[in-house]
């Protein structure tokens, strides 16, 4: 059997030929599909991934100011003598000061209280007002007993529910029914016990306040406070 050169001869450059040619079409592949068996998720040139943004923090609301007293009243009951007043017979342990107790002078020094007897109180409408306990020997109230009175009848006994067990909220009005500052401890013009800051209100008249403790103490403890409306 004959074989043929020529035949054989041009064969071999027709299969190198479709061996390169294939070679690039599966190189060209593998660069379409992103490479063999590579799952990299590589940003395109000139693309920036864009940040995830962060939530911002709201501001929580600001905290109302606690409300301060241009009224003071203290309550001693061995250290404030007794007055007699005409129109409500005697009241005792309770007198309105012009500072508040405890109050430092600018070389920061407590300025001394002035000498003061027991009072009946006047005081403004719609004015703030906080009571303080100066005694060093016994914890007091101020609770609104009766009102308004215009004479010195008294109730015969402590007669306010609330007394020293519990505290009128702040900003209470003084002539509220049932107004008390609750238990203030002992303590003295330095270091006095103090109440939440109160109200005046706007009933005008005048107001039996007691002592829980003292009010039937020999001189009891009581006072009127008068609430004088323009």
């Amino acid at each position: 059997m004959s074989t043929n050169p020529v035949s054989r001869r041009t064969r071999r450059p027709r299969l190198a030929g479709w061996t390169l040619g294939g070679a690039a079409l599966v190189i060209l592949g593998l660069i379409a599909s992103g490479g063999c068996n590579s799952s990299s998720s590589m940003p395109q040139p000139g693309h920036t991934p864009s940040p995830t943004p962060i939530p911002s923090m709201s501001p929580g609301p600001s905290p109302s100011p606690l409300p301060t007293a241009n009224v003071f009243v203290v309550m001693d009951y061995p250290s404030i003598p007794p007055t007699t007043d005409p129109t409500f017979g005697e009241v005792q342990g309770y007198a309105q000061v012009p500072f508040a107790p405890g109050s430092a002078a600018p070389s920061t020094t407590p300025l001394p209280l002035p000498t003061i007897s027991s009072q009946v109180i006047t005081v403004h409408c719609n004015q703030n007002i906080e009571f303080f306990n100066i005694d060093a020997t016994s914890p007091h109230t101020a609770s609104l007993l009766n009102g308004p009175v215009t004479g010195s009848s008294w109730p015969p006994t402590f007669n306010n529910v609330n007394g020293a067990g519990t505290a009128s909220p702040q900003l209470t009005p003084i002539t509220y029914p049932q107004f008390s500052t609750g238990l203030l401890s002992s303590g003295n013009s330095v270091h006095p016990s103090a109440s939440l800051v109160y109200s005046t209100g706007n009933t005008p008249g005048s107001f039996q306040f007691g002592d829980y403790y003292q009010y039937l103490g020999n001189p009891q403890m009581r006072t009127v406070i008068t609430v004088v409306c323009p």
